[in-house]
């Protein structure tokens, strides 16, 4: 009796197993096969490459297809192929895609939950039109002093550094840059991390949201892998001693302000403003939108750099011409590297773009269904078949995929910054280092100022050359929810007299 029942309840199993995994099949879409539970993601669960990596090759795998069916855990997902539906996705069709595909509760994680890439709805339209005018020009240029400040004490540290051994780690100065930028821009004060070992800042930012420790790996793979159980097991991304931390920070800043009518006009100040405008806006949103700007002004912009860095080391004929580029657009200005300055520098522009097109922080952008869609090419180079999309249904657009793709960019492999020179010649919805639409990122312009004068001040001070402690070819964490190199990324720094 017990046996029949065991046996019928294993084959009702399998046959819901069997089911599930037929969705994209009973509907007409190509894909690879999945494996139970692990889905199509089976390598990423037991750690021998990433998501994104997986999805860049199933991305390859299926040319001339519009889209693959993919299944992520249990869960059903459409891997975008065609440059036209992810315009749709991000820009003509966005009512239909308007919600990012993460879940969080801000009840659990108050902190992360109000960062505006993460809101949906009605909510996130509100929040962003509050937070659109915390990042115009105006605000960064006044914000510009810092980020130079912090730019020449960083050359100063490796010069000093130099004294006992010219070999860094690019993201470790990175980190300690960008850390300094946002201690001054968003908190009023000094991030001290070219000073100590350990700042405040410095702690901060490795308990963030790190790749290191078995729990942040396994919490990465979740909140990656694993959206609604990640949002139902009421995981935090952002700890507990991390939010009390930036609490504590925020508010003795803004007391310390108002008790001495401290006016910096920096971050702070933008944010705390929209409290006075708005009642909604509480002082949990002003920490929230405080550490939003934390992390994403040193976690995303750190990597960025850091990547932009080694590619100049790894091509030295490219990095002489963008020194060259430099000193003569400071020669012409006075020897100022000022707001106006940097931003002239086309070549430098050029150097980030293709870094940023190279080497994706992100794989990939994941996206809810909002309203049932339906999607058939219309472009010649795509297989004519159809999809239908229910609400609630989860869609992946491909960076690294697409960005590496060479149909849409000639030798993909290679560090070229003069294809971004000129007029463009790329198709827009295939290079998307920052998103596109309504929901493109808000903080790009901050993060391409300070990334921009850290790289010039660095290119003008040293020449630079991989150092043969990196790893080669890289190797990425297959646990990290951001291009994260295995080993670290090693370069030479030689002082230019």
């Amino acid at each position: 009796m017990w046996l029949v029942l065991l046996v019928l309840v294993i084959t009702l199993v399998l046959i819901c197993i069997k089911r599930q995994y037929s969705y994209w099949e009973r509907n007409g879409i190509p894909g690879p096969k999945p494996i139970p539970i692990a889905g199509n993601f089976y390598r990423s669960f037991v750690g021998k490459i990433s998501a994104g990596e997986i999805i860049t090759e199933i991305y390859n795998k299926y040319e001339g297809y519009p889209f693959v069916g993919i299944y992520r855990a249990t869960s059903p997902v459409l891997l975008v192929r065609d440059p036209d539906f992810v315009k749709n996705i991000f820009v003509r069709d966005f009512k239909h895609f308007h919600d990012n595909d993460i879940e969080i509760d801000k009840e659990v994680d108050p902190i992360f939950g109000r960062n505006p890439f993460v809101m949906k709805g009605a909510e996130w339209k509100s929040k962003r039109a509050q937070l659109t005018t915390l990042f115009t020009s105006g605000k960064i240029k006044g914000m510009y002093q810092f980020l130079l400040r912090s730019s020449n004490r960083m050359v100063q540290y490796i010069e000093d550094e130099t004294k006992s051994s010219d070999e860094f780690e690019a993201r470790e100065i990175c980190v300690r840059f960008a850390l300094d930028n946002v201690a001054a821009c968003a908190f009023g004060l000094e991030g001290k991390s070219f000073d100590e070992p350990y700042s405040q800042f410095r702690e901060l930012a490795d308990n963030f949201i790190s790749p290191d420790g078995i729990r942040n790996k396994i919490i990465g793979l979740l909140f990656v892998l694993c959206p609604s159980f990640f949002k139902k097991m009421k995981f935090k991304l952002v700890p507990k001693d991390v939010e009390d931390k930036l609490m504590e920070i925020v508010k003795s800043s803004l007391k310390y302000r108002r008790d001495n009518n401290i006016v910096r006009n920096d971050f702070l100040d933008a944010v705390s403003s929209l409290q006075k405008e708005d009642g909604l806006f509480t002082n949990v949103d002003i920490v929230a939108n405080a550490a939003s700007f934390f992390g994403d002004g040193y976690e995303t912009s750190s990597r960025v750099m850091a990547f932009l860095v080694f590619e100049l080391a790894a091509n030295p004929d490219i990095q002489d011409k963008l020194r060259n580029e430099i000193n003569t657009v400071l020669e012409n200005n006075d020897n100022s590297l000022n707001y106006e300055v940097i931003h002239n520098m086309k070549y430098l522009d050029a150097c980030l773009s293709e870094s940023l097109r190279k080497n994706s922080i992100v794989h990939n952008l994941n996206k809810i269904c909002t309203e049932d869609y339906t999607y058939t090419p219309t472009n010649p180079d795509f297989k004519n078949i159809t999809v239908k999309i229910k609400a609630g249904e989860s869609v992946v657009v491909p960076l690294t995929g697409l960005q590496m793709d060479p149909k849409y960019f000639d030798e993909p492999q290679k560090f070229k910054p003069e294809r971004f020179l000129g007029p463009i010649s790329y198709n827009r919805s295939t290079y998307l280092p920052f998103g596109d639409g309504q929901r493109v990122c808000l903080g790009q312009r901050f993060a391409q100022t300070q990334i921009k004068v850290g790289t010039a001040n660095i290119i003008k001070n040293f020449r630079l050359k991989v150092s043969s402690k990196t790893k080669l070819p890289l190797q990425l964490d297959p646990y990290f929810i951001m291009r994260h190199a295995i080993g670290g990324l090693w370069v030479h720094f030689e002082k230019i007299q």
